[in-house]
């Protein structure tokens, strides 16, 4: 057995890794319960419909301040962008997986794990993690979807799942991120004029969950504080990342992770050939 979720993939049993009782087999492979996924049916629903969901006090106050203390840190060595979309007062401190383990938890969280999983049916993949901190100032951010990159047609099924985190309270005032409901099921290339616009206005330790395919953008930082968000990015597993996280994340780093964080890396095989090292499993290599 390997250590990547405590099983040997089909390729290595020596069965037909294309054969379709293989792929189901491994397909099928989640990191959460069909009760868990089951129990968030509301929520996959309104993400389906709606295009976002918002998951409140999912944090604890303690863990709400250690992410903020590694942002912060952070920060002190980050520019602000140079761009009108990175904002020219913001800081975005890229990477963060590897610099601190005090996202572990946040990235494994349950509820975020089985709402995703139940949402895209599939498996998943971290994309990326990345702190951003918008200064007071900080004009809004163009509307945008984040799976632009994939170059398929719209409609189309969900390919990335943001969960963005507050790490402080996002409010009106201050920049909390402005989502454009149902727009994830159109082919625009804009968002129509007329088209509904929410904030995602939630008290800091919550998280706004929205389909990659959703218009948004950081909003305007019209207070006198800052506001620090966290962006953890997933994909389906089978789908190339934004982080290269062979590359950035020490693989001394990936060996302290929990082996369900190391699978989200990429540590895995996905449809019993994706991903391999010489025909085996890369958790070897840890």
């Amino acid at each position: 057995m390997t250590q990547d979720g405590g099983r040997t993939f089909t390729g290595e049993r020596g069965r037909n890794p294309l054969g379709d009782a293989a792929q189901h087999e491994e397909r099928t492979e989640r990191l959460s319960s069909a009760a868990q996924r089951a129990a968030l049916s509301a929520e996959i629903d309104a993400l389906r419909q709606d295009g976002y969901v918002v998951l409140r006090g999912l944090l604890t106050p303690a863990q709400v301040q250690a992410v903020r203390e590694a942002i912060e840190a952070h920060n002190t060595q980050t520019a602000f962008g140079r761009g009108e979309f990175d904002g020219f007062r913001t800081r975005r401190v890229y990477n963060l997986i590897a610099k601190t383990r005090v996202l572990d938890a946040l990235c494994l969280h349950p509820t975020v794990l089985a709402l995703l999983e139940g949402f895209l049916d599939d498996q998943l993949q971290l994309s990326q993690t990345l702190g951003i901190t918008i200064y007071p100032g900080q004009g809004a951010q163009a509307l945008h979807r984040d799976d632009n990159y994939y170059p398929l047609p719209r409609p189309r099924m969900p390919l990335t799942v943001n969960t963005f985190w507050a790490i402080t309270d996002f409010t009106e005032d201050n920049g909390a991120t402005l989502l454009v409901p149902g727009s994830h099921r159109g082919n625009d290339a804009q968002p129509p004029p007329h088209a509904t616009r929410v904030r995602a206005v939630m008290p800091a330790g919550s998280v706004v969950v929205y389909d990659g395919s959703l218009f948004h953008g950081g909003g305007e930082n019209r207070s006198d504080a800052q506001r620090i968000g966290l962006t953890v990015l997933y994909t389906r597993a089978w789908l190339r990342q934004q982080e290269n996280h062979f590359l950035s994340v020490p693989r001394e780093v990936v060996r302290q992770m929990p082996p369900a964080l190391q699978r989200l890396l990429g540590y895995w095989v996905v449809g019993n050939l994706l991903g391999w090292v010489e025909g085996r499993s890369p958790m070897r290599l840890l």
